[in-house]
């Protein structure tokens, strides 16, 4: 049944690069993959996992820079499979000696007549009539004879058999290949031969080689042709980003080139001023620059990794045996889901268009000669050369420096160095941050930034810092009510009809669900990836918005068994010790293993009477040895911000741990030392914000995000405690948290998620 397959296959013509390393260049010696399918030498990826494996053991493809963890993908051993499919195409199959198959009692007496059996141990062919006479003989009579085909078909496989080895496991030594009865058992992962499949495997999902392959071909070419259109479309937004790129430079040689020519008409104290704007202009494009210089290598990486599998499993199609496709499939449509789910990064990129704002120049306002740089946004792809700029005037400024009260440039130079310390300014004329109305320009001009206290020194008076047009911005206009999902996922029934103890969404966008007796882990569009069963004696205490899964078992008296799961659903341990606590309210850990625990009273050590229980909210960080590292309670703050602490989510990236205390109504924010970043909530004397707050989780930008279940609000907060947004929903959700795509999402008791945007 291969034969016909494999004579085809014999005469293609194999390209090189098929057959070489892209690390030395050669032909393969050992060959073997990766898991983004790239395959090289064994010798040489062994050396650049040597120089390139980092501290947590992973280390990059060098062509799609995908990370590899061996000890995790290959169960501890380290060791990366074999291309059975490169190392067959680098020793191709050597066709077997055709022999003439004249009968050789005829050919010895002078006839040529053809032979039509082959015996085995003579190794010599015979016609129909010196058959008959050949086994009547008594000698003979116990030679074993086959047919013309037969003996053709064994000398293929024996052929086959040495030249590239054997493919997959196979049932006994009885298995044949080109046996009409041999099976492959899908169930087993094993062909099996007739006897095999009668006795073993006939309550098996069986089926023929051939047929599984050809199954394999037909359901891979669908995600291929998906995989095409996104290696077409990260192409064409390559190539924007090139464009966009020279508009950039362009645009940059032009404005500072502008700022060089304008110098010459100021004096020797504006030139000081013409070095911060210099600055400022390099500091504007850079950053969009570096913005670009990032997306490029994100979009190049995973264009690189699309080929890799593009080339791979056409590779793998067009010269792979049945064998080579049926053990490479799963490994295959693994990859090929996982680049599929895997977001593009062809979200277009808000470029500004930045220009250098001319006012009218006169003697008393002689630092607005120079104008200021001012940013527009855009997005590439969306026709960016065809903006154009709109005329300068004299009250359209932005200023993002402050100088000293010295009239004298040596001092603003001196202060220079501070710049990046100064609180950030913001556009008080335009729609930079909202409808701002104009104020009157007699009253506050220009709002700039001045040299010197000499120079127009009340109009600096009137300019705004971020946070408090943020503010007012807020209770003006930045509250909405929940609607119109993006898209909406249904928990799988048998997980609805289980006590949800939790939901949290992970840095991939995969759902960690966690229930009565199992975590379930779903992809993001609902589908179960896998499922991780509680030991007995384990309940579910707590599961964190990102996902981690916290554990315990009492131990006695305010003794506490305590174990949290990392949160990449594959069920590994992050923490796993005892503690002693009065209550637990909330535990989660981070990533490097401490663990955080609420709760509402504390031990407290009294001379006459020992330990004993305080009432009051604290928050307790443990290390991975078991052992309290610090414990904050109201006498840090002195003041009563802690009351009843439950839900704590952890910003690993800006060492941030946030809390929220529905018994105080407040969020609290700590630093990487315990220290205070800030509170947001009820204050005394004013307006109540929250009746909870109940949940809280962040987003990949350090965005703050608070539920309040009783008032179906949503609220939105930066890093620094400054409320962006607030959103309203008539629901009461069970969870509230934020994809990696950046997406705003609730689960509601009903088992319904729905996502909405909520960063535009």
């Amino acid at each position: 049944r291969c034969t016909s397959m494999d004579m085809e296959q014999s005469e293609l013509v194999i390209p090189r690069q098929l057959l070489c390393c892209k690390l030395c260049d050669e032909e393969f010696t050992k060959p073997c993959y990766l898991p983004c399918l790239h395959t090289f030498c064994q010798k040489c990826i062994d050396e650049h996992r040597i120089n390139s494996t980092d501290d947590d053991g992973y280390f990059p493809c060098p062509t799609c820079m995908t990370e590899v963890g061996l000890e995790e993908e290959h169960g501890g051993q380290g060791n990366l499979p074999e291309n059975i499919l490169a190392r067959r195409l680098s020793v191709p199959t050597i066709d077997p000696i055709k022999r003439e198959t004249l009968c050789f009692y005829c050919k010895n007496a002078g006839n040529f007549v053809e032979g039509k059996t082959h015996c085995v141990n003579c190794d010599e062919f015979l016609c129909t009539s010196c058959t008959n006479s050949h086994t009547a003989q008594e000698e003979f009579a116990d030679h074993q004879l086959q047919s013309e085909e037969d003996y053709n078909a064994s000398l293929e496989k024996s052929s086959s058999t040495t030249t590239q080895g054997q493919v997959l496991t196979v049932c006994c030594e009885a298995y044949d290949p080109l046996d009409i009865g041999a099976m492959f058992c899908v169930e087993c992962d094993i062909s099996v031969c007739a006897d095999c499949h009668v006795n073993k495997h006939a309550e098996h999902r069986c089926a023929e080689l051939m047929t599984i392959a050809q199954h394999f071909e037909t359901k891979i070419k669908e995600p291929l042709k998906e995989l095409d259109n996104d290696s077409e479309e990260i192409s064409e937004f390559l190539v924007n980003l090139d464009s966009t790129e020279q508009t950039i430079l362009e645009q940059k040689d032009s404005l500072k080139q502008n700022v060089r020519d304008r110098t010459k008409q100021l004096c020797s104290l504006i030139k000081d001023y013409q070095k911060l704007l210099l600055d400022d202009i390099e500091r504007r494009f850079d950053d969009q620059l570096e913005e670009i210089k990032t997306r490029r290598l994100d979009l190049e990486m995973h264009l690189e990794a699309i080929r890799g599998v593009k080339d791979f499993t056409n590779n793998l199609i067009t010269y792979g045996s049945y064998e080579e496709k049926v053990h490479l499939r799963k490994k295959v449509g693994y990859r090929i889901r996982e680049l599929c789910e895997e977001s593009l990064g062809t979200d277009p990129i808000q470029i500004h268009s930045v220009r250098l704002m001319e006012p009218n120049v006169t003697v008393d306002t002689i630092c607005d000669m120079f104008g200021t740089i001012s940013t527009e946004e855009q997005s590439v792809g969306t026709n960016a050369g065809d903006t154009k700029e709109n005329p300068p005037t004299s009250q359209h400024f932005q200023r993002y420096h402050s100088f000293g009260d010295s009239g004298h440039g040596s001092d603003s130079m001196e202060n220079a160095e501070n710049v990046e310390t100064e609180p950030e300014l913001v556009e008080i004329f335009g729609k930079t941050h909202g409808d701002l109305h104009r104020q009157d320009s007699k009253q506050s001009g220009s709002d700039s930034d001045m040299l010197s206290s000499s120079n127009s020194s009340d109009k600096i008076k009137n300019v705004k810092f971020r946070e408090q047009v943020e503010q007012n911005e807020f209770q003006n206009e930045n509250v909405f009510n929940l609607e119109n999902p993006k898209r909406e996922v249904v928990l799988p029934a048998p997980i609805q009809k289980e006590c949800i103890k939790g939901i949290g969404i992970n840095e991939k966008g995969d759902i960690i669900v966690g229930t009565t007796t199992t975590i379930h882990v779903l992809e993001k569009r609902g589908i179960v990836r896998g499922q991780i069963p509680l030991e007995n004696g384990w309940n579910i205490h707590s599961v964190a918005s990102d996902g981690k899964v916290s554990m315990t078992v009492p131990r006695g008296d305010n003794r506490f068994k305590v174990r949290v799961l990392r949160n990449d659903g594959t069920g590994h341990i992050l923490s796993d010790f005892n503690v002693e606590s009065f209550g637990l309210n909330f535990v989660t850990a981070d990533k490097s293993g401490t663990l955080i625990i609420t709760s509402n009273r504390y031990a407290q050590i009294h001379k006459s009477h020992g330990k004993a229980a305080k009432s009051g909210g604290n928050i307790a960080f443990y290390g991975s040895d078991g052992y309290l590292l610090r414990r904050i309670t109201n006498e840090d703050f002195h003041a009563n911000l802690l009351e009843k602490p439950q839900m704590v989510v952890v910003d690993e990236k800006r060492s941030r741990t946030y809390v929220a205390d529905p018994g105080s109504h407040k969020v609290i924010a700590l630093n990487a030392d315990g220290g205070l970043a800030f509170e947001y909530g009820n204050i005394e004397g004013q307006e109540e914000i929250y009746q909870g707050p109940d949940l809280i989780s962040i987003d990949k930008y350090g965005n703050v995000i608070i539920t309040d279940k009783r008032e179906g609000r949503i609220d939105i907060l930066g890093h620094k405690g400054n409320l962006k947004k607030s959103f309203y929903t008539d629901d009461i959700p069970r969870f509230v948290g934020a994809t990696p795509d950046k997406l705003l999402v609730t689960a509601m008791p009903d088992g319904n998620m729905k996502f909405y945007e909520y960063l535009s």
